[in-house]
């Protein structure tokens, strides 16, 4: 009996479902609801990565060796930002969602994917800067422990510093944004006295709930890596975290799957969104 012939196309999917299987019932962590288009992407770039053949290949290393799993965890996590990204949605959250915060008695802050603190240490300068981190607790979290790890350290390369600047600046930042860092061999590194401590968590979005009350959420460019029906699920758990009147802040090509009376635009082009009374638990 002749065997049915797979195409290279479907054969990749296959060899994907077996290396996402492997990495759930391994190690928990379910990758199944990330956009297809761009998980296979991801997967092709392991391959060339580990320079082995195919993804199958990868397999016996992957069940084994757990530094191989949270690599293929940190590439499929797509840990890309920078200080101070689309400085128009900072300059806004400066003079607009920080004021409105002020309201607040207390403060909690949470910034999902951290990526490597990018992210994280602009909130924190944001803080800073508005008066509102003596009175805030800022939380970030990320599927990935050595991402968390990377982002606490705080170092990136110092050519990155002109580019971050800029950022810094046209965000409407108010001091100077070399003393944040200390800069050596070739590095600059975050100076962590300057700013409010915070707090590094793993969290999954596939299926952690929400853990804290929050009055600002910050989850940008997680969302358009998700299919439909886990970015339903994710919007739930922000939902279920946000106290009324909280601020949502989703990344510039990301938006709500459907409008209901949950969520109220607030900046519709820089995708900021507040959680209406009818939303409130």
């Amino acid at each position: 009996m002749a065997l049915k012939r797979t195409r290279g196309g479907e054969l990749e999917e296959i060899e994907a479902d077996l290396l996402l299987f492997a990495l759930r019932e391994r190690y928990g962590y379910d990758f199944s609801g990330y956009g297809r288009p761009s998980l296979l992407r991801r997967l092709r770039q392991l391959v060339e990565f580990f320079t082995v053949v195919s993804l199958v290949d990868l397999l016996p290393a992957l069940l084994r060796d757990e530094q191989v799993a949270q690599t293929v965890i940190n590439y499929l996590s797509v840990p890309v930002s920078e200080f101070f990204r689309d400085p128009p949605v900072w300059k806004y959250l400066r003079e607009q969602v920080i004021p409105e915060l002020e309201s607040f008695p207390r403060i909690n802050v949470w910034q999902v994917g951290c990526g490597y603190g990018q992210e994280t240490y602009s909130v924190a300068i944001l803080l800073h800067e508005c008066g509102l981190a003596y009175k805030a607790r800022m939380i970030t979290t990320d599927i990935s422990l050595d991402l968390l790890a990377a982002a606490r350290r705080g170092r990136w390369p110092v050519q990155q510093f002109a580019p971050w600047q800029s950022n810094y600046l046209a965000a409407g930042g108010s001091a100077r944004f070399a003393d944040y860092f200390d800069f050596q061999d070739g590095e600059m590194a975050i100076r962590a006295d300057r700013l409010q401590p915070m707090e590094f968590v793993e969290h999954n979005l596939v299926t952690d709930d929400a853990f804290l009350e929050t009055q600002l959420l910050i989850c940008r460019n997680v969302l358009i890596y998700f299919g439909e029906a886990l970015q339903k699920r994710t919007l739930g758990v922000f939902e279920r975290s946000l106290q009324r009147g909280g601020f949502l802040v989703l990344g510039s090509s990301e938006s709500m799957l459907d409008s209901d009376a949950t969520w109220a635009p607030v900046q519709t082009e820089l995708r900021i969104f507040r959680k209406t009374m009818a939303g409130a638990r």
